[in-house]
């Protein structure tokens, strides 16, 4: 085969050629820069509920990096040597936490604060982690936008409080609302729109016809520069421009969105169910599209930090979607609390039911991970070298267990630790470090974190500070 002889463009070749021609999108121009002088690295944090079964969720003490649970993610070619898993933390209260293990651990795994009464329920006792960081000053997050908080609530039923709604927090009791919209937040980061604005479910089911117009005349424009780009950069700019343009199609298929949420949000191939964020039928579906829209942004470079729940603190989701054999009609009473890893019949029903609601977070957050890693960020590297994801867990087990609270680091945060594809295995630690570690990976170094101002910084964590 003959090699390629034409001229090698760098990013700024690229945007310099194409700014004579078109006016280039935000999401190519943030996916072509330069990365910043000590930019962090783009932080996703996960939250699901309702714990884990601990048999099955694991790795055997000695054995391979794989387990029943997260068999998908940590074998996966791609991903397994970007996969480190912490082990022995442990809830840490500082005082005397309001509500119970669901609202400790759903407010307390991503601030330190222990959770405090409010009106109506139990609220963060002070900042959250994505909230220090966009107001730290020394986090250079350059013209992406700083923060999403967004989510995935389908449910039939009233939160049991006001403080299991959202776990992201500007300071103590003061609640940041979960976005749920999933039109409204796909205008606001890749529209003409201003960062942040909030558009009526229509208007902005109709921007995303109109972008794809935009996006169509954009491609038209960078097909004529193709002769100039190097095969690197073309293959950049059809990623990108593929990745949208399906998530686009995917979103405009549904009919028109009901009671101001994304609510009929569904892949051509299926039915549209209806009810929105009130019919749990439409859960599965929405966070399958909350991971496309989360790897988007991230492999787009769009969010400096993007902070996600799998539904509302101690949330009771039915999984009617998972089809499991023997799953109750109450999920959250009669399988999370009752897997206590016993032997008794009704332990053993729920630890195999339990493992089965696990392995399909594990499936989320797989498809998340692959889809940041298959946008590529030049020198060989991909965003998912430069991105960290984090997925935590509100309680360790169903039975409100708080010892051992499962959390995932999932990408190569832009070099800034140095080993991955192990379990972190440093003995018990309070799980401020957690924050206090994130801390120093996105730039902001502190000697501890949230109620714990000198926990330090988790143990047995290479981080090339």
């Amino acid at each position: 085969m003959k090699p390629d002889t034409r001229p090698q463009f760098s990013r700024r070749d690229l945007l310099k050629a194409a700014g004579v021609s078109l006016a280039v999108p935000l999401f190519l121009k943030n996916a072509f820069a330069a990365p910043a002088a000590n930019a962090p690295p783009n932080l996703v944090l996960l939250l699901q509920t309702n714990g884990v079964n601990v048999a099955n969720f694991w790795p055997a003490a000695g054995g391979a990096f794989d387990s029943p649970i997260l068999h998908p993610l940590v074998t996966d070619p791609v991903l397994s040597s970007k996969c480190t898993l912490i082990s022995g933390l442990n809830f840490h209260a500082i005082g005397s936490p309001s509500g119970n293990g669901h609202d400790w651990g759903f407010h307390g795994l991503y601030s330190g604060y222990d959770s405090v009464s409010g009106p109506g329920g139990s609220f963060g006792g002070g900042p959250s982690l994505d909230q220090v960081l966009v107001h730290d000053p020394r986090v250079n997050f350059g013209n992406k936008i700083k923060n999403i908080h967004c989510g995935v609530e389908a449910a039939n039923y009233q939160a049991i409080n006001a403080g299991r709604i959202s776990f992201s927090c500007a300071s103590r009791a003061v609640q940041l609302p979960c976005q749920l919209d999933l039109y409204a937040l796909y205008s606001s980061v890749f529209s003409t729109s201003p960062a942040g604005t909030s558009q009526d479910p229509a208007q902005a089911a109709l921007r995303i016809k109109q972008r794809r117009s935009v996006l169509d005349a954009v491609a038209r424009d960078l097909t004529a520069l193709e002769g100039r780009l190097g095969p690197n950069e073309r293959a950049k700019v059809d990623l990108h421009l593929s990745s949208l343009r399906d998530f686009e199609s995917r979103l405009a298929v549904a009919s028109t969105p009901q009671t101001g949420m994304c609510a009929s949000v569904q892949p051509s191939q299926t039915g549209v169910p209806t009810g929105g964020e009130g019919n749990e039928a439409n859960a599965p579906t929405l966070e399958r599209l909350f991971m496309e829209f989360i790897a988007n942004t991230t492999g787009c470079n769009m969010v400096g930090v993007l902070s996600f729940q799998f539904g509302r603190g101690g949330d009771h989701f039915h999984y009617g979607w998972l089809n499991i054999p023997g799953m109750p009609s109450d999920f959250h009473n009669l399988v999370a609390h009752v897997d206590s890893g016993g032997s008794s019949p009704a332990a053993v029903t729920a630890g195999r039911i339990h493992t089965e609601v696990n392995k399909w977070y594990t499936s989320m957050v797989t498809l998340l991970a692959q889809k940041v890693a298959a946008f590529p960020a030049g020198n060989g590297k991909t965003a998912l070298d430069n991105s960290l994801i984090v997925w935590g867990n509100e309680i360790a087990t169903g039975p409100h267990g708080m010892n051992g609270m499962p959390v995932m680091f999932v990408g190569g945060a832009a070099g800034r630790w140095t080993k991955t594809e192990y379990v972190v295995n440093a003995g018990p630690q309070p799980h401020q470090r957690l924050g206090a570690t994130l801390m120093n990976i996105m730039g902001a170094p502190v000697p501890g974190f949230g109620g714990f101002p000198t926990c330090g910084t988790l143990q047995g964590l290479d981080l090339a500070m």
